[in-house]
């Protein structure tokens, strides 16, 4: 069974602690002002996560599908 796509999604400014652990289990990161949130999700999961992004009243940036490096791969 193939692993679900990877995704980097780049939401504005940095997200303050309460709003950080709706993305438990998430990489988060933060650069330039932004955050990053790596994952690996199916379709039905993308789409809720950017809806709960929006329902925290977020500013999203950008959500794109990426490549996995050998580094991100889980056994």
């Amino acid at each position: 069974m193939r692993a679900p796509p990877t995704y980097e999604i780049r939401i504005a400014g940095r997200l303050d602690d309460s709003t950080l652990a709706a993305f438990a289990g998430l990489e988060v990161t933060y650069r330039d002002g932004e955050t990053l949130i790596t994952g690996q999700f199916d379709q039905a999961a993308l789409h809720g996560i950017l809806e709960m992004i929006r329902s925290l009243g977020l500013h999203l940036l950008e959500a794109r599908r990426v490549p996995v490096s050998p580094s991100r791969r889980s056994g």
